[in-house]
């Protein structure tokens, strides 16, 4: 029993050690320098249950089960504390890209070999995952100081989302570990990289070509370079540079993509040239096809990106986007039906919400508004998880219709589904102010402020109501005023400001923030008053000028037509 259970063992240990094949290969190859070349492998007896359940571990691995694979594997480290059986669960963690389940496995194997290269580095590229690249460093540095094969430029890449202190406290690391290090690569190009987000171009530029006088192959250090001379506006430069490094490296994708990018500002046939090579190396890659068709579409040439469009549908990641840009193409040959059919196969994900409002506009204008309402009501049945989306467009469109008594009730509807949704609660709003009911328009707002005391937006709707619709002006411009202070730079909240210093009489502090807001925003509403205070000031040259700029935004603007009317202003 025990010799074959042994044997057993051995194969186990074997089909193990060839399951890691399919593994990408381990961060770091290097070992220390005091292993020896090769390390006999011991065969150990192993319990039963560990036997079976690492076997059961391998089958589900060779069925791409990984989630049981790696859940088994995890729970054998533990009881095996074999370094095999733990490496192997770290790995897996990695390549699942479950960092918490790397680190997990990463700890015990530390536990097991302190000094191991292969621990340290999964343990500093799963903290750097996680935006923990100073927990990172320490591992980073013991790799480094074993000789092995470093990327400090991981760990500076997730430093990029630390505070401006913690950022300042990493590169005081860098710099500390260069003056031990100085001619280490990785080190430079990682303060290279982040002294780049910091816009200290100059000196990163300067610290990544130190790199590549070092080692003219470094593929990471030339694209830094090259994003270096984009910021510092050296466009020619920077495509001379990645037209050298595409031909010694035709088949390096990052680069010919950088390159191809950065020809699309001046030369969308070049662009179009590297976009096609690119997507003959690589068939697969449909953000590839997906730009390729973009540039055809910006050329002209509507055939050939309809035909890219129709194979990126056969990529099941990219169906949703390939229908979006083959409905616009349809919208521009005015095919309406066509485009309609390709919007509705748009399902939930990044073009959706647009997808369905021009669905929706094609159907308001060539069918009516119950026709663009079915619509709604289809998608909402067909996508539950979207019924707060497609309910806000809905009532955008109600809005739009002047339908404020349906919208109310579409709003009104939704919110017995969903109580106190703030985007609903603050569309109710708005139909409540056209409908002159204060109380409820006041109550919703309120809820909103309740769960959010500065949410600037409900702060500024709430104020600007209370100042058009009743007396409490003095309530109107403390709410603003706090809005004011939480996005000082918002043109709605100064025209607010403005307006309400206007209906308490304070025509010049009226004048200084709406002029403000119009430099910022030559919206209808924002012309409108801002028209009128300079009306009221004698100004009517300019008063009418600046109607005539709200109504070139919106020529159709009632807010305008009536304050000019009520004004009775005629062009002088």
């Amino acid at each position: 029993m025990h010799q074959g259970k042994a044997l057993l063992c051995g194969a186990l240990l074997a089909v193990i050690s060839g399951c890691a094949s399919w593994l990408p290969p381990a961060p770091s190859a290097a070992t220390t320098a005091e292993a020896p070349a090769e390390v006999a492998v011991p065969v150990r007896t192993l319990p039963d249950d560990s036997v079976y359940d690492l076997l059961l571990a391998e089958f589900a691995i060779r069925r791409q089960h990984f989630d049981l694979a790696l859940e088994r594997y995890l729970h054998q480290a533990e009881q095996t504390r074999d370094i095999g059986v733990v490496s192997t669960a770290a790995r897996l963690a990695q390549y699942m890209n479950n960092q918490q389940a790397t680190l997990e496995a990463v700890a015990l194997w530390l536990q097991l070999s302190p000094n191991d290269v292969d621990a340290h580095y999964l343990a500093a590229s799963a903290l750097a995952k996680i935006r923990q690249p100073l927990r990172a460093l320490p591992h980073m540095i013991t790799v480094l100081d074993h000789g092995g094969e470093t990327n400090f430029a991981a760990l500076a890449a997730s430093a990029l989302t630390l505070t401006d202190a913690e950022q300042q406290r990493f590169l005081d690391e860098l710099d500390k570990l260069l003056e031990r290090h100085p001619g280490e690569l990785s080190l430079k190009t990682a303060k290279a990289l982040l002294l780049q987000y910091r816009n200290e171009e100059e000196a990163a530029l300067a610290l990544i070509r130190d790199v590549l006088d070092s080692d003219d192959s470094n593929i990471h250090a030339l694209l830094i370079e090259t994003r270096l001379l984009q910021q510092l506006e050296r466009h020619d430069e920077a495509v001379e540079r990645l037209r050298f490094a595409v031909d010694a490296y035709p088949n390096h994708k990052r680069l010919r993509l950088q390159l191809a990018q950065q020809l699309m500002r001046d030369d969308l046939h070049q662009a179009k040239a590297h976009y096609t090579v690119l997507t003959r190396q690589h068939p697969d890659d449909g953000n590839l096809l997906l730009g390729l068709a973009l540039i055809n579409r910006e050329l002209g040439d509507s055939d050939a990106a309809r035909q890219q469009l129709d194979s990126l549908k056969r990529l099941a990641t990219h169906q949703s986007t390939a229908h979006y840009f083959l409905g616009q193409l349809a919208e521009q040959e005015q095919s309406w039906d066509s485009a309609t059919e390709h919007y509705l196969q748009v399902a939930p994900g990044e073009e959706f919400s647009a997808a369905v409002k021009r669905l929706t506009a094609i159907a308001d204008r060539e069918q009516g508004l119950p026709t663009a309402r079915r619509h709604l009501r289809e998608l909402r049945q067909r996508f539950p998880p979207q019924d707060v989306q497609l309910t806000l467009i809905e009532s955008d469109l109600l809005f739009e219709h002047r339908a404020y008594d349906e919208g109310h009730r579409l709003l009104s509807d939704a919110l017995l589904r969903h109580p106190r949704e703030i985007n609903l609660l603050y569309a109710r709003s708005l139909f409540s102010e056209r409908r002159q009911n204060i109380d409820l328009l006041e109550a919703d707002l309120r809820t909103i402020l309740s769960d959010d005391p500065d949410n600037a937006t409900a702060l500024n709707a709430l104020g600007y109501s209370l100042a058009i619709l009743t007396d409490r002006l003095e309530e109107a411009r403390i709410l603003v005023q706090r809005a004011l202070d939480i996005r000082p730079q918002d043109p709605s909240i100064q025209d607010s400001y403005g307006w309400i210093a206007y209906r308490q009489g304070d025509l010049e502090l009226a004048h200084t923030y709406l002029e403000r807001a119009f430099k910022q925003s030559q919206d209808h509403e924002i012309a409108a008053h801002l028209g009128e205070v300079l009306w009221q000031l004698g100004r009517q040259q300019r008063a009418m000028e600046v109607w005539a700029d709200g109504l070139r935004d919106q020529p159709d603007s009632p807010l305008i037509r009536e304050t000019m009317r009520r004004l009775k202003a005629e062009p002088q």
